[in-house]
């Protein structure tokens, strides 16, 4: 089961959990991580913008269609 389907499966979101996204050159997602201690990660003068987990859904679905139109 792919982050998207899980995502989509939790009834809600979980409080404090936060996620970033890597694309290409092209836009397409290519890595997500998931950020354990949000409140120091965002201290770091290289931090990528974080995405709490319904933000981080419509990330994904727009890649996934993305993906498909241009299959």
């Amino acid at each position: 089961m792919g982050i998207r389907q899980q995502l989509r499966s939790l009834k809600r979101s979980i409080r404090g959990r936060r996620w970033t996204v890597r694309e290409d050159s092209k836009g397409y997602i290519t890595e997500v991580k998931m950020i354990f201690n949000p409140d120091e990660y965002i201290t770091n003068k290289n931090a990528k913008p974080m995405y709490a987990d319904k933000a981080l859904l419509k990330i994904l679905d727009k890649d996934y269609e993305k993906k498909k139109n241009n299959s």
